[in-house]
């Protein structure tokens, strides 16, 4: 199961090209956005960076990310189960 969540940190690391994050230092459940961070523990990305993501997230997993599903984007965990409840409802 862990194998999405860990495909999505890299896709945001590559994409962002983040290159002083480190996996080590991630946890998928903190906040990515720093609208959601309130301690400081995650990425601190913000909008622009969230257009990159839904640009690489349909590329990567073919699924499309609407204004509705915006709150998916809370962390790294939460985007796995949308993707993983994306790729069920398509099967």
């Amino acid at each position: 199961m862990e194998n999405i969540e860990k495909k999505v940190f890299e896709l945001i690391v590559d994409r962002l090209e983040l290159k002083d994050v480190r996996f080590e230092d991630i946890d998928y459940d903190d906040p990515i956005f720093a609208s959601f961070d309130e301690e400081g523990r995650g990425m601190q990305l913000d909008s622009v960076d969230a257009l990159e993501i839904v640009v690489g997230l349909n590329e990567e997993f073919g699924i499309k990310v609407s204004d509705e599903n915006m709150a998916v984007f809370r962390s790294i965990r939460t985007i796995a189960e949308f993707i993983r409840e994306q790729q069920i409802t398509v099967e």
